[in-house]
């Protein structure tokens, strides 16, 4: 009768495979090369990030309410940021209308909650987080109810310079946050002056240079500043416009929240 081999129990080899390979893990993770930082920008010197461009329209006068409306949309948007993903806060004012420059552009760094504790304090990224990235961002929006009125409103223009921004302009994810009340106001073309309507408008000289812009791929948010003065001008063909605007230049947009 052949004799029965006793099976070893593979309990213990399962837990220590199993230890190791966590080990393991967790060296490949600390060792991992992470990437070299601008110090000035935050953000990765190889390129290779996500952007998100805030173009807030200040040609009118910001009320209280919307610069609070502003804020705390700001708050959801740093929610959402991935690391080292870049934000571009462009304002669009009586002083930033040719060449508009950033009033902020800075790579999320990270927080406490993103914060790897093999190689990270929390603590410490957190305020990091706080001084160099949260604060700069805050000080623009609180400069917003302080802005002089402007006698025009170059959306179209605007939105043309932020896509051509040489921070914004890449390859990788591109988001375009805008704050505005969309009213195209130029002695070109005005939304003041005549209803809202896309197949005219494209017909245009003025509108070619416009429609020329490539911003394939780009992922569109907009908070829709709603004036009760001009609610004939505000109607649903003044958003569809934008809406064939967007679709026309190989952008999509992927909300648009009213605010009064």
């Amino acid at each position: 009768m052949a004799t029965r081999r006793r099976r070893r129990p593979k309990g213990p080899f399962i837990a220590l495979a199993a230890a190791v390979g966590l080990l393991g893990a967790l060296a490949a993770v600390a060792l991992w090369p992470r990437p070299q930082l601008d110090p000035k920008t935050l953000c990765p010197q190889d390129g290779r990030y996500p952007r998100t461009a805030v173009l807030i329209d200040a040609t009118d006068a910001l009320g209280d309410s919307q610069v609070k409306t502003i804020r705390e949309q700001f708050d959801a948007l740093r929610d959402r940021l991935v690391l080292h993903e870049w934000v571009g806060i462009f304002v669009l004012g009586e002083d930033n209308l040719v060449l508009p420059t950033p009033a902020v552009a800075l790579c999320f760094p990270g927080d406490e909650s993103s914060a790897n504790p093999l190689y990270q304090n929390p603590r410490l990224v957190q305020s990091r987080f706080e001084r160099e990235f949260r604060a700069p961002i805050d000080a623009a929006v609180d400069r917003l109810a302080n802005l002089p009125p402007s006698a025009t409103s170059p959306i179209l223009e605007m939105i043309r310079a932020v896509a051509l921004d040489r921070h914004f302009d890449a390859t990788v994810g591109r988001r375009l946050v805008i704050v505005s009340d969309l009213l195209q106001n130029v002695p070109d073309y005005s939304h003041y002056q005549s209803p809202a309507d896309f197949e005219r408008w494209r017909q245009t000289p003025y509108a070619r240079e416009f429609l020329q812009l490539s911003m394939l791929g780009v992922r569109v948010d907009v908070l829709y500043l709603k004036r009760v003065d001009l609610r004939a001008r505000q109607t649903r063909g003044h958003v569809a416009f934008w809406e064939s605007y967007f679709d026309a230049v190989g952008a999509t947009v992927e909300t648009l929240t009213p605010v009064l």
